[in-house]
Formats: structure tokens, C-alpha cells, sequence
């Protein structure tokens, strides 16, 4: 009787829908995009899953076609901050990112509306279950418990899921990525370029035959670091020309002094020497706002560099045309800007706030920087009085 009541199981897990996986594992699905801590590994199969999952008979990438594993992250800790924990969604980044071919792993957001095992309040990690399947049929079932890593999602799909080909490589990629987030979050764009550098470096042609590396998602966190990088220095160049401003004598002080020295010719050599003084150290300011900009602009045209390449590598994501958008605005390149903004909205229409927006307002930019143009600025004067009167 007990081994027909797990095969009743099991047929129910056969027929998977939604509201069989409500009642045989007590969640609700929604479809989503070295450290040996405690976790467990459940088996939820019968007797002869579980030989099949703990010997040399689990299916690897090279078992035949229609094979394949979807794998279900709880989120109930998907509001977890600690650090060095990873989130529900950068552990469903990583199964995916080490799919060795697409659809070999379908990743999915869960919400688990019971909690079967007791361990789970041990760890600060994330619920995850995988199923093994082959069309309607679920060859194994586990569940493992505190996944908080990345180190840990490479260990459940190469040695558990038995995805044995996937390149060694891959794991430290998504372990820079995953830091480099950190970093972007944390306010410090130095590093997190360090870290996206680092990851892209791993992310090569030989690593991506064997798995499904983010390149695209990495260049475009790494076009806001350079975007976050870009700020900090124009924050400093406002502060340069503000001090600048304050030190250069105004016409109306300049006419003073001149007067001042026509009519008391002793006090002229005084006078004129505090100007030459003064007018050194204004060369030196002067020289300090020009490697300033030069820093920004440059911070910049690495931004629209990686974002652009991002729109050709994820053609159809909206997220990366509209940082293609922003970061060629802060370039000043207002009409390209809006014809990424536009393809933007065409991807996602719940974007048109936003966009509409932004678009107006380049529009507005281009109009000052033609009439500015015409007036006879242009070149490295117009550039610098942009990027220091931008908000």
C-alpha cells in the first residue's frame, strides 16, 4: 500500500499544471525571468528517483533530447539585504546563467504556500526545488534548503542536476557580477568596475558554448557604474568651477583696481603684482577643470560604449535601448538618444511616462545647444557650460 501511494505521488506530479503543483508540493508558481554551509538536499521522489538522483544515473546535458530541469526559488527571503547572502533573484540569474543550452533550466519564481522542511529557518538562503522532466513525465524531484551563493547554485547543477559540462568558469563570472552589484549599490563605481572587468574577462566565446552567461546584463551594470562614475566627477568639476568663479576678480572689481592704480601710481606695481599672482593660481584651477572633464567625458563614452554594445547582444530588452538612451544624452548626442528612447517604448509601452518625458526634455537641450551654436559657442566652451549647468 505504501509504494502505491507514492507511485499516486508521483502521477500526480506527472500531469504538472499549477494546480497540481499546489497540491502535491504546496506552492504557487510565477514564471520569472566554496563556502560548504549548512544547507539539505530533500529527495522527493520514490525509492528508485532516489537511487537515480544520489548514483551515476541522473540525466546529464548529454541524455537524450526533451530532457531537461525547472527549478522553483522560494521568495519568501526576497526582501533579504545581508550582505554576502545572495537575493531570490540573483539565484535564479545564476541556474540560468549556467543552463548549458537554452532551455535546458527553466527558472521560476515560487511562492511556497507550505514549508515541508524544518530546516529551512536555519540559514538566511533560499528555498529551491528542482524537477527533473522529460515531456509529462518527472523523472526526479529534490529540494534544497539555505542557497545563498553562488558557489552553492554551481554545486546543486553540477552535482546534483548532474550538468556536468558546464565550464568551471561560469561560477566565478556570476561570483564578480554578483559583486560588482554590490559595489554599484554601495556607491562605489571604481570597484564595481573592477569586478564587471573581471567577470567580462571569464565571460569568453569558450565559457559561453557552455553556459548561458549574462554579457549583456553585465555591460549594462557596467555602463551605470561608468554612468555613477561620470556624476561623482561632474560633481567635483562644479565644485572646481564654483571655486574658480569665486576667485576671478569681476569686470566692475577689474575697473576698480585699474582706477585705483591710474591714481595712485606707488600703489600700481603692488596692485598689479597681486593680479599676476592671483592669475598663476587661477592657471593652475583652470588646468584642474580640464583633467576634470576630460575625466567625465571620458567616464561617459565608456557608458554609451557598453550600453550600445548591450542593445546589439539583447535586442529585445527595453531596459537596455533606455540606458543606451541615457547614457548618449548625458553625451549630448540628444536627437541619437531619443531614437533609443523611442525603441524603448516600442519594447514597452508602460514606459511612455517616463520616456515622454525624457524625450521632451532632450528635445528642449537640443534647441538651447543650436541657438548657444549660432551665437558663437561651440566646441570645448559649450560642452563644459552643459555639463556644469546639468542636473
Amino acid at each position: 500500500m505504501k509504494s502505491i501511494a507514492v507511485y499516486i505521488w508521483i502521477a500526480a506530479l506527472f500531469a504538472y499544471d499549477n494546480a497540481s503543483v499546489i497540491a502535491a508540493f504546496g506552492f504557487s508558481p510565477r514564471q520569472a525571468g566554496n563556502r560548504r554551509q549548512h544547507h539539505d538536499v530533500r529527495k522527493l521522489s520514490s525509492s528508485a528517483v532516489n537511487s537515480n538522483i544520489s548514483g551515476s544515473n541522473n540525466i546529464s546535458i548529454n541524455a537524450p533530447s526533451g530532457i531537461s530541469w525547472e527549478v522553483f526559488v522560494s521568495q519568501a527571503n526576497k526582501s533579504n539585504k545581508d550582505k554576502g547572502v545572495l537575493s531570490a533573484s540573483s539565484v535564479m540569474e545564476s541556474f540560468a546563467s549556467f543552463s548549458p543550452s537554452p532551455g535546458a533550466i527553466t527558472v521560476n519564481a515560487a511562492f511556497f504556500t507550505t514549508q515541508p522542511n524544518k530546516a529551512i529557518g536555519k540559514g538566511k538562503g533560499h528555498l529551491v526545488r528542482c524537477i527533473q522532466k522529460k515531456e509529462d513525465l518527472t523523472l526526479s524531484a529534490i529540494e534544497i534548503n539555505n542557497v545563498d551563493s553562488v558557489e552553492k547554485v554551481y554545486r546543486i547543477v553540477t552535482e546534483h542536476m548532474r550538468l556536468t559540462t558546464v565550464n568551471p568558469k561560469a561560477c566565478d563570472c556570476m561570483k564578480y557580477y554578483f559583486q560588482g552589484n554590490e559595489s554599484l549599490e554601495e556607491g562605489d563605481p571604481s570597484k564595481a568596475i573592477a569586478m564587471y572587468n573581471e567577470a567580462l574577462s571569464l565571460a569568453d566565446r569558450r565559457t559561453r558554448q557552455t553556459s548561458q552567461l549574462p554579457k549583456g546584463s553585465i555591460l549594462m551594470k557596467r555602463a551605470r557604474a561608468y554612468l555613477q562614475r561620470a556624476a561623482n566627477h561632474r560633481k567635483i568639476l562644479r565644485s572646481l568651477v564654483k571655486d574658480l568663479t569665486d576667485t576671478v576678480p569681476s569686470a566692475s572689481t577689474m575697473k576698480i583696481l585699474y582706477q585705483t592704480a591710474s591714481s595712485n601710481p606707488e600703489l600700481s606695481a603692488s596692485i598689479f603684482q597681486r593680479l599676476a599672482g592671483d592669475s598663476k593660481v587661477n592657471q593652475g584651477k583652470f588646468r584642474q577643470i580640464r583633467y576634470r572633464h576630460d575625466m567625465h567625458e571620458f567616464a561617459l563614452l565608456h557608458a554609451t560604449q557598453d550600453s550600445l554594445q548591450a542593445t546589439k547582444l539583447l535586442p529585445q530588452s527595453a531596459n537596455a535601448w533606455y540606458i543606451a538612451g541615457e547614457c548618449l544624452a548625458e553625451l549630448r548626442k540628444l536627437n541619437e538618444s531619443n531614437q533609443y528612447y523611442v525603441r524603448a517604448l516600442a519594447l514597452d509601452p508602460s514606459m511612455k511616462d517616463v520616456l515622454t518625458g525624457l524625450m521632451e526634455k532632450n528635445k528642449l537641450s537640443q534647441e538651447f545647444m543650436d541657438v548657444a551654436r549660432a551665437s558663437g559657442f561651440s566646441g570645448d566652451t559649450l560642452r563644459l557650460a552643459v555639463d556644469v549647468a546639468a542636473s
